[in-house]
């Protein structure tokens, strides 16, 4: 524990002002992911309505990601300033949301949700491409899944101790405290803003395009890009359900999500500290086989001594996976640009073809409601996509590396 401590202290100060970013943004998508999807859920009973409302939710990400981040190259914006904007749009959303008695209302809020997550991934992507080098993000991306981890444990706890509060103590609506406390944690990133350095992108030119459409690595980039927004996609609506269909209420999955995130962080912790290049690929593999196993025979079984089993299962295998995904984007993002660019201009025109494949994905998934009607067996249906879609990461990563390494 002491070396990570001083390999964390060795990192230079934007990076580690990126980890304190990144952990409260993690804070606070702990405190609500789930339960977002869980509100919806309870006011309006649909299935399709959660798929629907996460569609609208990642095509907010495309818009600030894409559009907004076009246009910052054109006009040379100081993209530093998208954590600011970024924080001030997801305290919003829950505001709003708060106040959503109708599909309408939960879809504006969801899509102002999605244009926050999406200034602030832009943003936090463009500084780790910018102040990491390909030697240290093991390590970094091991921190940021650690705290994430960590924060997993807190986050659940305190939404559910808000949730018990606002609707069994002060009898104000269930999840009111939560929408309204939440916000408050975006405050703690304004001491980290300093940090930073400022960073303006070069103008995106008609051959970034056409790069990206005919670069061969490119090309085989897409079945790892549509595998990691499948699983997305499909984990985002259907688990949170899951473990609602089975243990019955919000609270009960408040503390479902805190009692196993201890043993995740440790176990993350210790792995951070054999991660390397080399194994990467190796460790993914494993990872990803593992969870896609637990989740078909969860899919299979779906009871709730299932559902405590599989909690041991993700708990070790998703972070894992998680580092994983998230060190193999920053490396393909940083490598496949035009000779001459940096990062910036693969990185909008890879999360524009992401953004297809998650319509893809969301559409995949509410044609479950077409084909099944009773609720288990369309939440059994999202697992075994789940599962399919963790074994294409590995298979769509293996297609990528080997493409990058043929140069």
């Amino acid at each position: 524990m002491s070396q990570i401590f001083r390999q964390f202290r060795g990192l230079r100060l934007p990076v580690r002002s990126l980890v304190f970013l990144f952990w409260i943004y993690s804070l606070t998508t702990s405190l609500t992911s789930v339960f977002i999807q869980l509100f919806l859920y309870q006011e309006f009973s649909s299935f399709a309505l959660n798929v629907l409302a996460t569609l609208i939710f990642d095509t907010g990400i495309a818009v600030t990601f894409c559009i907004l981040g076009f246009f910052a190259s054109r006009w040379q914006l100081n993209i530093k300033y998208g954590f600011f904007w970024s924080f001030i749009l997801m305290g919003v959303t829950l505001l709003v949301l708060l106040k959503s008695d109708t599909p309408a209302l939960a879809y504006l809020a969801m899509g102002v949700n999605g244009l926050g997550n999406g200034l602030f991934w832009l943003t936090i992507h463009t500084f780790e491409l910018s102040e990491t080098r390909n030697e240290e993000r093991d390590f970094y991306s091991s921190l940021l899944t650690a705290g994430t981890v960590i924060v997993a444990i807190l986050g659940p706890a305190l939404a559910t101790l808000l949730l018990w509060l606002s609707g069994q103590v002060f009898n104000i609506g269930q999840f009111t405290l939560l929408f309204i406390i939440t916000p408050l944690f975006y405050l703690f990133g304004f001491f980290c803003f300093s940090g930073l350095n400022n960073y303006r992108p070069t103008p995106i030119e008609w051959h970034d395009f056409s790069h990206f459409l005919t670069e061969r690595k490119n090309r085989s980039a897409q079945p790892y890009l549509l595998a990691t927004a499948w699983q997305e996609v499909v984990s985002t609506v259907t688990i949170p359900l899951v473990v609602l269909f089975l243990l019955g209420g919000v609270i009960q999955v408040g503390l479902y999500a805190t009692s196993f995130a201890v043993f995740s962080a440790l176990f993350i912790l210790a792995l951070a500290q054999y991660r390397t290049v080399e194994n990467r690929l190796k460790i993914l593999g494993i990872s990803t086989s593992f969870l896609a196993v637990s989740s078909a025979l969860f899919a299979s079984l779906l009871s709730a001594p299932g559902v405590i089993l599989y909690g041991f299962a993700g708990a070790v295998s998703w972070p894992v996976v998680r580092v994983s995904i998230h060190v193999t984007d920053l490396y393909t993002m940083e490598s496949m640009g035009r000779s001459g660019k940096d990062f910036y201009a693969t990185m909008i025109f890879r999360d524009a073809s992401l953004w297809v494949w998650r319509m893809l994905a969301g559409t995949l998934l509410i044609s479950l409601t077409f084909f099944f009607t009773q609720e288990k067996n369309i939440l059994s249906g999202g697992l075994y996509l789940y599962a399919l879609g963790l074994l294409l990461v590995f298979l769509g990563a293996s297609i990528l590396m080997r493409a990058m390494k043929r140069g």
